[in-house]
């Protein structure tokens, strides 16, 4: 069963994630060194400071989403197929985009009217939540098509593509795999 998603806030979501919220705990921490101390003694060491908010580059930007997913609620994985019309904004041999909780296993750039030029190289800056897809060439300014192959696990942390746990009514325990973001759903 795949399920397609034309929903450009689901591909932002997977693919694109911004820095989760502030913890409570983080905001308690800073308001009492003392209280930090004795938490750290309990064993409660103080969660890392949030990260800077930080834009993407803005050399290449999406302009439209496809996206398909294909769930496997027995092993709990998923593949995806990301298609993504973009326009290059400024020459660049690079793409940076945000990413969570995936692994990419091939991505390619055609621009318009050309050949595809397919990715060299992904760097994971995943403290980031970041992914920098690495070009032979350079990508010229202009309109073309993003295409990116990717593998994920259906986890329960309750972001992005994630399984779900429910009891029917007779007792059985089944899984879904979910999202919180709008969805366009195609059974094929």
């Amino acid at each position: 069963m795949w399920l397609a998603a034309a929903a450009p806030s689901l591909a932002r979501r997977l693919l694109f994630l911004g820095p989760p919220p502030p913890s409570l705990l983080l905001l308690l921490l800073s308001r009492s060194s003392r209280r930090r101390r004795r938490l750290h003694s309990l064993g409660l060491a103080a969660m890392p400071e949030k990260r800077p908010f930080e834009r993407l580059p803005a050399d290449v930007s999406p302009i439209n989403y496809s996206l398909c997913l294909k769930p496997d609620l027995l092993d709990f994985t998923f593949e995806g197929k990301l298609e993504a019309a973009a326009q290059v904004r400024q020459a660049t041999n690079q793409i940076v985009m945000n990413c969570a909780d995936i692994d990419i296993i091939t991505a390619s750039y055609a621009p318009e009217g050309d050949e595809e030029i397919h990715a060299t190289g992904f760097n994971y800056q995943n403290e980031d939540e970041k992914v920098t897809l690495s070009f032979p060439s350079t990508l010229q300014t202009g309109m073309g098509t993003l295409k990116i192959d990717f593998v994920g696990e259906l986890n329960d942390k309750m972001k992005g593509f994630y399984r779900s746990k429910y009891t029917t009514p007779s007792g059985e325990v089944r899984y879904a795999a979910v999202t919180q973001f709008e969805v366009w759903v195609i059974l094929l």
